[in-house]
């Protein structure tokens, strides 16, 4: 239990210090233009309206906290999935300790995001619309879920099948893509408006998309417990 919290603890802190360094980058390349925009345009005026926090600014910063934490965190899981693994065994943390102690994590992380857009609702319309806010926490759970597998899949390869991976993932999508044009080209607009009532039900999507995050729970899982140290 004590190696779980020390890794747990250690995989937060190294995803709060990240995400603080995207935060104060953006904001830094957004005061940079704010800048250059007034140095150019040779007009400077600040409106003491514009500098108070009202409902609307705050829904504003919200939103942006709890859609950089989650983008940060579908980075993290992508990237750093192999380093956090050899930190964890140089320092004697089993595969299913570092593995559970990142999901922990992810769980800690998606509830804070989930919080905020329930607040951010709350302070929009006065309710919260439990079927939205489900909606929201299935869509960051597809995401987070099929970043981590990607990321523990890309741990078990080398650089050169890191590479033909990434290829073959673009490749497929933009075929993806193409095969979705094609369908909407080939199916009369009366048919393809019938095809998506049938199934447009949010029992029918969150379904679907359960199915594919507990896929994606799996594949991680035996990503992370199949992952070995390498040379490359």
């Amino acid at each position: 239990m004590e190696k779980l919290n020390k890794q747990y603890l250690k995989q937060l802190s190294h995803y709060s210090w990240l995400t603080l360094i995207a935060i104060i980058s953006i904001l830094g390349v957004s005061a940079v233009f704010y800048l250059l925009a007034i140095l150019f345009s040779g007009h400077i005026e600040v409106e003491a309206g514009s500098i108070s926090i009202d409902v609307g600014n705050l829904v504003s910063m919200l939103a942006f906290l709890s859609d950089m934490m989650v983008l940060v965190l579908v980075f993290f899981s992508i990237c750093t999935p192999y380093q956090i693994f050899k930190e964890a065994i140089a320092n004697g943390v089993s595969r299913w300790t570092n593995w559970l102690a990142h999901h922990l994590m992810v769980i800690t992380v998606l509830v804070v995001a989930w919080l905020m857009n329930a607040l951010i609702e709350l302070l929009q319309s006065g309710t919260v619309t439990w079927s939205q806010q489900w909606a929201i926490i299935i869509s960051m759970l597809i995401g987070v879920t099929t970043a981590g597998a990607l990321g523990n899949l890309y741990g078990l390869m080398s650089m050169r099948w890191k590479i033909i991976l990434t290829i073959a993932l673009l490749a497929s999508f933009f075929v993806l893509c193409w095969l979705a044009v094609r369908l909407v080209l080939l199916v009369t607009p009366e048919r393809a408006v019938m095809m998506i009532q049938s199934i447009n039900h949010p029992i029918v999507w969150n379904g679907l998309g359960l199915i594919w995050v507990a896929l994606m729970v799996g594949i991680d899982y035996l990503c992370a417990l199949h992952m070995q140290l390498r040379r490359d």
